[in-house]
């Protein structure tokens, strides 16, 4: 079966058998007067409860904190302490680009500390940085919202002295199939 159009009228099984891209899915979702926000997991969601309801929810459900405790500072120094709703925010990356050099980048490490090591202050996000820096790298375990990223590893793990661009080209012949082909 040819990849259908991202309609109201889609089956929920086809919707559910095809990979879409999150734009695809806000597209979507602002079509039909769904709520964007989300993840492309919560996106999905929304989209097969409305498939299959066929109506709006009757109160869109609220997925960030509105607390204003935690809100970032305009300045940061080693002192700053992690507030409840930090983000891996621009300013807060040039400031430890600055501290620890130009190598520091937001790593799956880094974005764990962000998001649940409230309470402690940047000095310790540095520490943890240096620390995890000597660790033996690992494999990073991909999140399933990032399907596009996982197959291009797995592909170059499969296909030794394959190009780029025959891993774009093996993307898309995926992504146009059913999932469980």
């Amino acid at each position: 079966m040819k990849r259908p159009e991202l309609t109201p009228d889609i089956l929920l099984v086809d919707f559910q058998d095809f990979y879409w891209l999150k734009e695809e899915l806000i597209a979507f979702c602002r079509q039909q007067g769904l709520p964007t926000g989300g993840s492309k997991e919560v996106l999905a969601a929304r989209i097969s409860g409305f498939l299959t309801r066929g109506k709006l929810p009757e109160k869109p459900v609220s997925f960030r904190s509105k607390t204003p405790s935690g809100k970032m500072p305009v300045h940061f120094s080693r002192e700053s302490v992690i507030g409840a709703n930090w983000r891996c925010s621009e300013p807060l990356r040039a400031f430890l680009e600055r501290e620890i050099g130009p190598k520091f980048h937001f790593d799956a490490a880094m974005r764990d500390f962000v998001k649940k090591d409230i309470g402690k202050t940047l000095d310790d996000m540095i520490t943890c940085w240096y620390t995890t820096q000597q660790m033996p790298k690992a494999e990073t375990i991909i999140d399933n919202q990032f399907e596009y990223n996982r197959f291009i590893r797995d592909f170059f793990k499969t296909n030794p002295g394959k190009s780029l661009s025959d891993a774009i080209t093996a993307w898309k012949e995926k992504k146009a199939r059913r999932k469980e082909d």
